[in-house]
């Protein structure tokens, strides 16, 4: 199976609110945020057409797995050491859970926003995901390749 890179879609803001609604209520009063991360989130920039959605929780253990069951998630584990992961297929959404105090929650945050705002970055990231696409069908593996330039963009923002 090939790793599709669509052209940017205005609906995919929509499509984040529509799930978040159904995924706050799921998660309760433990759901301290919801945010619309991952290329999905840049306007303008090409991505999978997959909402990735970021959640900050107070606490895994009082996470309602079931809840999110019932709005068709399927929970994927750990997928990082400090962070649970679940997806959806119909609409394709990837849910992020992590505790609040994360550094990776800023981490996710501070990359979208940094695409949102620096063109010339979001046009190379872009050319570069069209590229790892023709090279991998298998999801990990593109992911894995855009690392270092993810990295090299967290770089310049430190040097700021």
């Amino acid at each position: 199976m090939s790793i599709v890179i669509a052209d940017y879609d205005p609906m995919w803001p929509q499509w984040f609110e529509a799930e978040a609604e159904p995924i706050k209520s799921a998660l309760g009063e433990n759901c301290i945020a919801l945010h619309h991360i991952g290329s999905t989130a840049v306007p303008g920039l090409s991505a999978k057409p997959v909402i990735d959605i970021l959640a900050v929780v107070k606490a895994f253990s009082a996470v309602n797995t079931v809840a999110l069951e019932g709005l068709g998630f399927e929970a994927r584990g750990e997928v990082i050491e400090s962070g649970r992961y679940f997806s959806k297929e119909n609409p394709r959404v990837h849910l992020h859970l992590f505790e609040e105090g994360n550094p990776l929650i800023e981490y996710h945050l501070k990359f979208r926003d940094w695409l949102r705002t620096h063109e010339e970055d979001c046009k190379a990231y872009a050319a570069l995901k069209l590229e790892l696409a023709s090279r991998h069908s298998v999801g990990a593996e593109y992911a894995k390749d855009k690392t270092d330039f993810i990295e090299q963009i967290m770089a310049k923002m430190a040097e700021k």
